[in-house]
C-alpha cells in the first residue's frame, strides 16, 4: 500500500488484490471471486490474500499464472464445416487439444463438432493469444500432425510457428503452399521427348509413332524391324523399311495388298509340257506328269520317249522299244499277248491235226501227244501204236504173257485159272475142269473166257470184249489163259467125310512177276466160327480146314481178299524205276472172290 499526498489531506493505494478499507484508511483483500462474475471459466474460483487462483474442471489445466483455466481436451480437429456440421472427410482422426486445432486453421473440434472462432475475433484472440502457430499457452503447433492433408505428393517439414512443404520429383507447391500438385513435364521447355510425350501423375511417358520403339533411354525413338520381330502379316516375304515394312511375293505369285496369288501357269499356256504331258499345277510353279512310255528331259518340261529296252523292263527274250512303250520279242512256243506286253504260252493243242491220232497235252512253250497206257506214240505215224509188254527185257508175268490191243494177259500154270488181272487159282472143285468130259450138275461150270482187259483196266471209252488170244510162253510148259468170273459167287460140293485137314480146297498164286512174295491172301468175313483157314507154303497160298469138331454139314459163304505187300517206300521206287503209270498194271487187280462151300 502506498500513501498519495493530496491538497489538504491524502490517499491511501491498495496494492492489487487489496481495496481500501471503508474509513478510507489502510487496504484489506479482495475477494476477486465475488467482484469478477465469470472469472476461472471452466472452474471454479479461490480467493487467496492478495489475489485468487482457479481450480479446474477434469480436461482443463490452470495457467501459469493460475488465473485461469485452459482447455487440455484431446479431440479430432475438422478442416470443414457445413453450416454447424463438421466434414467427417476433412479430418486425419489424430486426437489434438482444442487450441492446436483452432489456432492452426481448423474449423470444428471434438465429437460435439465445437465450432472454432473465427480469426480476428476476441473470441480467436483469447484463445490464440499469439497468433497461428500457437496454443493458448504458448506452445508450438506441429501443423504436420495436427492438419493431416498438407503437403499431399510431399513432405511436410515442421516449423516455429508454421510449416514447409517439399514436394517429390514431378510435382510443385501450389499457391496456398498447403499441396504438391502434378508438374506436366510435357509442356516444358525443353521438351523431355524427342517425339511423343505424355504426362502423368509425378511424371510422364515418352511415346514412338508407328513403325518405331524406344531406345534404351526411354525418350529417343529408334526404326522397328517388323521383319524380325515378326510383327508383320506378309504371306511370303517381309522386306523392313524406316518406320513401316513391306510385302514381296516369291516368283510365280502376284502381289495382291498383304497376301500372294499363285499363278496358274497351266492355265496361261495349254501347251506348256508338250503333247506327250499333263500340267499339273503347284502353289509357284508347275510340274508335267507325262504319259506312260515317257519321261521328263533335263529341263523338266518337255516330255520324250522313254526306252524301255534299257531299264528295267520285264522282257525274257528280247525288248523292241517303240514310242511311248516297247514290245517283246517271244521265243517259240510264245506269242505275244494282245493286251498286255508280255509272252504267253502258244496252244498248240486247238490244232486238232497236230498229234494225228494221239491227245494233246499243252505244255509251257511246247505240248506233248499223249497214248494210253500201252501205247507209245510214234511221231512218224503220227498216231500211237500198242507196246508189246510180253516182248520186253522185264516180263511182267510170272508163267506166260500174251499180248493184247494196249495191255497183256498174264497166263497160269496147268490146273489153274485166271482170276481176276494177276492171281491164279485151283482147288477141288476145279479138277475136271478142262479135262473134256462131262461135269456133275454141282461142280464148277466148265465155261472159260478170256478176257481182253488191259492191265486190269478197261481203255476209257472201250468196253470189255470177250475173245481168244495167242499166247507167248515163255516156258517151254503150257500155260492156261483160261478164266473164271469172280464177279459171280464160286460154288463147291464137298464131302465132308472125305474132306481132310490137309486137303487144299483152294490155292492162290500170283499171276504178275511184282507180286511174287508181295501179296498176301486172307478171308475177309464168313470164317467167325474158326472152320477155314488160308495158309502159304513155297509162294502158294491155299485155304483148308482148320477144324472138323463142330462142322456141320450146309453152305458156308467166304469172302478172300488180296492185299499188295509193299510200303510206301516200296513203291515209290518202283515208281521212281519205271514210267509213273507202271504200278496200275504191275500190281493188279486186288482180288475179292466170294466163295460158297457146300457141305453134304
Amino acid at each position: 500500500m502506498t500513501c498519495k499526498n493530496l491538497i489538504g489531506t491524502y490517499m491511501c493505494i491498495c496494492s492489487p488484490g487489496y481495496t481500501r478499507k471503508p474509513g478510507g484508511e489502510g487496504c484489506m483483500d479482495l475477494n476477486e471471486c465475488s467482484v469478477k462474475p465469470g472469472i476461472c471459466k471452466n472452474g471454479r474460483c479461490e480467493n487467496t490474500v492478495g489475489s485468487y487462483r482457479c481450480r479446474c474442471d477434469q480436461g482443463f489445466i490452470p495457467s501459469p499464472t493460475q488465473t485461469e483455466c485452459i482447455d487440455n481436451r484431446e479431440g479430432v480437429c475438422f478442416t470443414e464445416v457445413l453450416t454447424t456440421l463438421c466434414q467427417m472427410t476433412s479430418t486425419n482422426r489424430i486426437p489434438v487439444t482444442k487450441s492446436e486445432c483452432c489456432c492452426d486453421g481448423g474449423r470444428g473440434w471434438g465429437t460435439n463438432c465445437e465450432l472454432c472462432p473465427l480469426p480476428g475475433t476476441t473470441q480467436y484472440k483469447k484463445m490464440c493469444p499469439l497468433g497461428p502457430g500457437y496454443t493458448t499457452d504458448g506452445r508450438d503447433i506441429d501443423e504436420c500432425r495436427v492438419m493431416g492433408n498438407l503437403c499431399r505428393n510431399g513432405q511436410c517439414i515442421n516449423t516455429l510457428g508454421s510449416y514447409s512443404c517439399i514436394c517429390n520429383p514431378g510435382y510443385a507447391i501450389d499457391i496456398t503452399s498447403t499441396l504438391c500438385v502434378d508438374v506436366d513435364e510435357c509442356i516444358q521447355a525443353p521438351k523431355p521427348c524427342n517425339f511423343i510425350c505424355k504426362n502423368t501423375e509425378g511424371g510422364y511417358l515418352c511415346s514412338c509413332p508407328r513403325g518405331y520403339i524406344l531406345q534404351e533411354d526411354r525418350k529417343s525413338c529408334r526404326d522397328l524391324d517388323e521383319c524380325s520381330t515378326k510383327q508383320h502379316n506378309c504371306q511370303f516375304l517381309c522386306v523392313n523399311t524406316i518406320g513401316g515394312f513391306t510385302c514381296k511375293c516369291p516368283p510365280g505369285f502376284t502381289q495382291h495388298h498383304t497376301a500372294c496369288i499363285d499363278n496358274n501357269e497351266c492355265a496361261t499356256d495349254p501347251n506348256l509340257c508338250g503333247s506327250n504331258g499333263v500340267c499339273q499345277n503347284t502353289p509357284g510353279s508347275f510340274n508335267c506328269d507325262c504319259q506312260r512310255g515317257f519321261s521328263l528331259d533335263p529341263s523338266g518340261q518337255t516330255c520324250e520317249d522313254m526306252d524301255e529296252c534299257d531299264g528295267s523292263h520285264r522282257c525274257q527274250h528280247g525288248c523292241q522299244n517303240l514310242v511311248g512303250g516297247y514290245r517283246c520279242s517271244c521265243p517259240q512256243g510264245y506269242l505275244q499277248h494282245y493286251q498286255w506286253n508280255q509272252c504267253v504260252d502258244e496252244n498248240e493243242c486247238l490244232n486238232s491235226q497236230i498229234c494225228g491220232g494221239a491227245s494233246c497235252h499243252n505244255t509251257l512253250g511246247s505240248f506233248r501227244c499223249l497214248c494210253p497206257t500201252g501205247f507209245n506214240y510214234e511221231q512218224t505215224a503220227g498216231g500211237c501204236t500198242d507196246i508189246n509188254e510180253c516182248s520186253t527185257s522185264q516180263n511182267p508175268c510170272k508163267f506166260g504173257c500174251s499180248n493184247t490191243d494196249g495191255g497183256y494177259l498174264c497166263g497160269c500154270p496147268p490146273g489153274y485159272f485166271r482170276a481176276g488181272q494177276g492171281h491164279c487159282v485151283t482147288g477141288l472143285g476145279f479138277t475136271s475142269v478142262g479135262q473134256g468130259g462131262e461135269m456133275e450138275d454141282n461142280s464148277l461150270s466148265p465155261e472159260a473166257c478170256y478176257e481182253c482187259k488191259i492191265n486190269g483196266y478197261p481203255k476209257k471209252g472201250r468196253k470189255r470184249r470177250n475173245r481168244i488170244f495167242s499166247l507167248q510162253l515163255t516156258e517151254t510148259e503150257a500155260v492156261s489163259l483160261a478164266s473164271v468170273d469172280i464177279e459171280d459167287t464160286l460154288q463147291f460140293h464137298l464131302n465132308i467125310s472125305d474132306l481132310s485137314n490137309r486137303d487144299h480146297i483152294l490155292d492162290f498164286t500170283p499171276a504178275l512177276t511184282t507180286l511174287s512174295d508181295h501179296v498176301r491172301y486172307s478171308i475177309d468175313y464168313g470164317n467167325e466160327e474158326g472152320y477155314f483157314k488160308v495158309s502159304q507154303r513155297e509162294g502158294v497160298t491155299y485155304l483148308h480146314l482148320s477144324k472138323k469138331k463142330g462142322l456141320a454139314p450146309g453152305a458156308y459163304d467166304l469172302q478172300i481178299s488180296s492185299m499188295p505187300l509193299y510200303r510206301k517206300k516200296e513203291l515209290a521206287e518202283l515208281e521212281d524205276q519205271h514210267d509213273k503209270d507202271y504200278l496200275t498194271g504191275q500190281l493188279g487187280d486186288i482180288l475179292k472172290m466170294r466163295v460158297q462151300i457146300i457141305l453134304h
